[in-house]
């Protein structure tokens, strides 16, 4: 993702899914020489409920985007297709 599309997503999962409140939200960008993904990925850490989990998935979902769900927490991102 570029960065002004992170910023609205951002802002989207902020408005949209307030049982995500007091998550750890981290902005990294991709430095792999072949990556799965391009430009920059989101990863949220926290304990994830039914209800975030849907709210994120729906957000993800509707900006085409991809989610990963690893033991520390989710990976979103814009996949190379």
């Amino acid at each position: 993702m570029k960065f002004a599309e992170v910023a609205i997503l951002l802002r989207e999962i902020v408005d949209r899914c307030p049982s995500l409140d007091g998550s750890t939200i981290m902005l990294t960008p991709q430095k792999a020489r072949y990556p799965l993904f391009e430009g920059y990925h989101i990863h949220i850490k926290t304990r994830f409920t039914n209800e975030s989990l849907g709210c994120l998935r729906k957000i993800v979902e509707g900006h085409d985007l991809a989610m990963k769900i690893k033991t520390d927490g989710i990976v979103i991102y814009e996949s190379r297709q």
